[in-house]
């Protein structure tokens, strides 16, 4: 743990500032002095200072690249105006803190909208960034111009090429045999779809390194899951690993203490661990106390869903694996599903796409929609002490939840996606439902949903650092 968090706080002093708060929080910030010169009074020359407006656009889905009206803007993307180019992303997990943005700045709007102000005229670079997408050009604006921003500068990148200002994260996917999740990133050019919508290897695909876990195998692949999880330095050169729903392939590997202690070890590093329902035991044995799963026989009869909380002793930070759930639920369809973060649901609600079940196109209500293919039910979240901050105060964590529905059109309606932190800087996402069963072109709500949290969980870290 020392080791991991030594890292941590060693890209901290070097991390760039991907997702940083802006400045004065308006999304029209002014210039910082120290960079940009002071702000004339009425005695000095005046300068008609120019502005900068665009919309931030999703990988692989900005005008032109989909149908349209199923084009996908980004929300909370951060912008920023520079003399030089930012520090650059690492290549490995890093820590980062939140803190305020100097200079000309701004964060898009739920509809992706941004302006950024009072940008003394010159010569500039121009860096959007959400996680670890980030973009950078040269731009140049004159005295009182207003720079209506083509979409060709303000599309987040799907190709990892930083020589030409373009970052994607480091992916590790565990193939899922039964949720494709790697369609997704497909459709966000991380590689490509087909015609049906089902991923193929294609430009970005370099991005990603693929670990047999019961599902399809793709050129290059890097191993077992299984193999991945024992060696916690592999583990760390991904900003990102993906445990897509699979069987029981692999989970011997939670058995071994060292495994459960590499995976706590990487999210407290920084590292971004993305769970989808029946792989959940590589969330609920490792971090047990933060959601409880309803225990069922998963269609097959037999063990217990859930890990209970008493599985982990955080004082001598072992298992007791003979309490471990395998989290193999139930399926059901949730037909009243609905979005109860706030800035999820201003980004979803009125999107345009196709829709989960008859395969025509809709414009979404994000009040009301369908999610496919759950395989367990959330009956609980629970804050957590995860340690104690600089004067000895404690700290909990209460997990976020995004999406609710029910069983069919059931209430009560319990979490389907939740996200928390354990002590560090990383995040744990789980998700009780996946990709559509069928294949198909395009986005669905529930797909979108992913792809905002494959952005979002990324972002920096507020609060303390617990080391």
């Amino acid at each position: 743990m020392k080791n991991a968090l030594s890292l941590c706080l060693m890209f901290l002093l070097s991390a760039c500032t991907a997702g940083m708060r802006p400045g004065g929080g308006s999304g029209d910030a002014g210039p910082d002095a120290s960079i940009w010169g002071p702000n004339p009074d009425a005695s000095g020359p005046r300068i008609d200072y120019a502005t900068v407006r665009g919309t931030v656009w999703a990988p692989g889905n900005a005008p032109g690249m989909v149908e349209a009206g199923h084009e996908i803007p980004i929300f909370g993307a951060l912008i920023r105006i520079t003399p030089a180019r930012v520090r650059a992303i690492p290549d490995r997990v890093y820590c980062e803190s939140c803190e305020d943005v100097a200079g000309p700045n701004a964060t898009s709007g739920h509809d992706g909208t941004f302006q950024v102000g009072s940008i003394v005229p010159g010569n500039y670079w121009l860096t959007i960034e959400k996680g670890q997408f980030r973009i950078e050009r040269e731009i140049s604006v004159g005295e009182g111009e207003t720079l209506d921003l083509a979409a060709t500068l303000t599309t987040l990148p799907s190709v990892h090429d930083p020589a030409r200002g373009q970052t994607v994260p480091s992916i590790a996917i565990g193939t899922g045999n039964y949720d494709q999740l790697e369609d997704v990133l497909g459709k966000m050019g991380v590689g490509a779809v087909d015609g049906s919508g089902d991923y193929t290897l294609g430009t970005g695909s370099d991005r990603i390194h693929w670990y047999g876990n019961g599902g399809d195998s793709y050129s290059g692949e890097m191993g077992s899951l299984g193999s991945l999880v024992r060696d916690l330095n592999r583990m760390m050169n991904y900003h990102i690993i993906f445990i897509p729903c699979s069987g029981d392939d692999n989970v011997d590997a939670l058995q071994d203490q060292a495994v459960l202690r590499n995976i706590r070890e990487y999210v407290a590093a920084g590292g971004k661990l993305y769970v989808t329902d029946w792989s959940g035991e590589w969330m609920d044995n490792v971090f047990p106390a933060f959601v409880d799963l309803e225990n069922s026989d998963g269609g097959f009869g037999g063990g217990s869903t859930d890990t209970p909380a008493s599985a982990y002793d955080a004082t001598a930070n072992t298992w007791n694996t003979s309490q471990f759930g395998d989290a193999d639920g139930d399926a059901y369809t949730s037909h009243n599903a609905e979005v109860v973060d706030p800035d999820l649901f201003e980004w979803l609600d009125g999107q345009t796409g196709p829709t989960a079940e008859s395969g025509g196109v809709m414009s979404y209500d994000a009040s009301l929609f369908t999610v496919v293919d759950s395989w367990n039910t959330i009956t609980g979240l629970n804050r957590i002490q995860v340690g104690f901050d600089a004067e000895g105060l404690p700290v909990t964590d209460m997990p976020v939840g995004y999406v609710i529905g029910g069983h069919g059109t059931e209430t009560p309606k319990r979490p389907l996606t939740v996200t928390f932190e354990p002590a560090g800087c990383g995040r744990v996402l789980f998700s009780t439902y996946h990709t559509t069963g069928t294949s198909h072109v395009g986005l669905v709500p529930q797909e979108r949903i992913l792809l905002y949290l494959i952005m979002e969980i990324g972002i920096c870290k507020t609060g303390p650092i617990l080391i």
